[in-house]
């Protein structure tokens, strides 16, 4: 977009005067899947605490690309299939220090514990490599090279990408984010992600979000491994409380319904 100069500082004070920070996210949802009626029900809430403050890029739930600032993070989600009922529990956190970074997790999914560990190294504030080693119990360990790069268009818009390889070089992926401003304070997202397995067929996802303002919002996604879709919406009611509603299905099963409602907490 082309401007007169004279228009930039005026520009840049509206841009920081519009811009929320925030160190905290909670989310508390609700999920159910319905299928012929066979039920599943999800209840989780997570949480993570950013040690410096995020500045938003317009709409209150947008960050960079790239957050280079420590934090912890932690969640517990209940399912319940019926016969069925477990738990996943997952805490972890980043730790920053100049340009480089250490990080680590550990899951408890339905009783199999999960560790991971890395460290990672930012070359530029736009580019960040990390080594990270998972183990899963009974499984041996798994080692993942990533590197993320953010591309600045004008303002805050930006495009950024993932890649992501194993150590047997049998998994392989890219994905990507887009991010733009439009006139009139509305705001546009679009991902796309790629994953190619060994022994697996190749499959992609991909999600769109319009924002109608800083605090309204409407998606749609779609995920080829699991062929789920889904339209979604967020609302935010004041600088720190949001609604969120969802629902989807399957592009197979005509009778499967999901519907997610939830609650997110910013401050």
């Amino acid at each position: 977009m082309k401007f007169k100069f004279a228009a930039l500082p005026l520009m840049l004070v509206s841009a920081f005067a519009a811009a929320e920070q925030y160190n905290s996210f909670t989310d508390a949802d609700y999920e159910n899947r319905d299928y012929r009626g066979a039920d599943v029900d999800i209840l989780g809430v997570q949480s993570q605490y950013y040690f410096g403050a995020l500045n938003t890029l317009g709409p209150r739930k947008e960050f960079n690309y790239i957050l280079p600032v420590s934090n912890i993070y932690g969640g517990v989600a209940s399912v319940d299939a019926g016969p069925v009922e477990d738990e996943i529990v997952t805490f972890g956190g980043e730790y920053y220090t100049g340009q480089w970074k250490v990080f680590g997790e550990f899951s408890d999914v339905f009783s199999t514990n999960v560790y991971s560990a890395g460290a990672g190294f930012l070359f530029s504030p736009d580019l960040l490599a990390e080594v990270e080693a998972e183990k899963m119990e009974d499984e041996d360990t798994v080692v993942y090279v990533r590197g993320k790069y953010n591309h600045q268009l004008s303002g805050t818009d930006y495009i950024g990408f993932t890649a992501e390889i194993d150590d047997g070089f049998d998994y392989r992926s890219l994905s990507s984010k887009y991010f733009t401003a439009l006139s009139g304070g509305q705001y546009l997202t679009a991902e796309l992600g790629i994953t190619d397995t060994d022994g697996a067929d190749f499959y992609w996802n991909g999600a769109l979000e319009f924002y109608f303002n800083e605090n309204t919002s409407v998606g749609v996604a779609y995920d080829e491994l699991v062929e789920d879709y889904e339209i979604n919406a967020t609302h935010f009611f004041n600088r720190n409380v949001a609604a969120k509603v969802a629902y989807g299905s399957n592009r197979d099963f005509d009778d499967l319904d999901m519907f997610r409602i939830g609650v997110t907490v910013q401050l």
